[in-house]
């Protein structure tokens, strides 16, 4: 395959990863950003984050490619790109096909709301007031607004910060849902998860594809996993996700120098995955 008939797509989960864990900058994505841009490799979001907390980033970046919000649960192609439906069950919502691959937030509810009511100490994530949500997660209240507005996932934590237990998550897959570790919350989604969004979206491209695949906690090991340049950026107690992986590149910086780092890295690779 030649390197002019191979559409290259850079793939990058957000919190902890393109953006810094603790202040949620990116400035030093924007030159690399830029050189993306100049090399006509799009740069799709794969993140936790809400459909108006990533368009809301996107707006800010300039960015007009397809995204997957909520770990999986919905991936969104813009009809600017997609003038035709990409998939049979896509719908249009603003300037975007919606395809949803996972449940929606009414679903969830009605599943473990019962269990989530006899849990003491439990915060879900959509039933915070953005000042709550503003000080769990050093958003701004206005950002924390978009957060809490889930629709396809509930994220959860313990006032105590302790995990759950193996027995509240078993609970919650017998009610036929599951459960993803981020770096602050344990989600709950439907069956669905990053790396399943990701062949979603590779379906919908006619053009061969190569992805360089960014991400840096357990939520992001079934996307990495479909990598063909898969870069895990340095973040606190990540060993593990390595290990999970097939000799993927650990950047020596965190978020969001160590995403720039881990591009650098992937397109000096390119040449060589293309001839292979």
């Amino acid at each position: 395959m030649t390197a002019d008939s191979t559409q290259w797509l850079v793939i990058t989960d957000l919190d902890g990863t393109f953006l810094n864990h603790h202040d949620y900058s990116y400035d030093a994505c924007l030159p690399t950003l830029n050189k993306l841009a100049s090399l006509n490799i799009p740069v799709i979001f794969n993140t936790s984050k809400t459909f108006r907390e990533t368009i809301e980033l996107q707006q800010q970046l300039n960015i007009t490619a397809p995204f997957i919000v909520e770990n999986g649960s919905a991936v969104f192609f813009p009809t600017s790109q997609f003038p035709d439906k990409p998939l049979a069950e896509a719908v249009q919502r603003d300037q975007y096909w919606q395809v949803t691959t996972g449940e929606t937030i009414q679903v969830i509810h009605n599943k473990v709301a019962d269990m989530l009511k006899q849990t003491p100490g439990l915060i879900q994530l959509s039933g915070c007031t953005p000042q709550e949500a503003s000080t769990l997660t050093g958003l701004t209240e206005e950002q924390a607004l978009n957060a809490i507005n889930r629709e396809f996932s509930e994220p959860l934590m313990m006032k105590d910060g302790n995990a759950f237990a193996q027995a509240f998550i078993r609970s919650i897959n017998e009610r036929g849902l599951t459960t993803l570790q981020g770096g602050r919350f344990l989600h709950v989604l439907g069956h669905c998860d990053k790396g399943k969004a990701i062949e979603t979206l590779v379906s919908c491209y006619h053009s061969p594809l190569k992805t360089i695949v960014l991400g840096d906690s357990a939520n992001d090991a079934a996307m990495l996993s479909k990598a063909d340049i898969p870069v895990v950026v340095k973040s606190p107690g990540n060993s593990s996700l390595a290990e999970q992986l097939s000799s993927p590149y650990i950047t020596t910086s965190s978020a969001p120098d160590g995403w720039s780092e881990g591009i650098y890295y992937a397109l000096h690779k390119m040449p060589e995955e293309l001839a292979s």
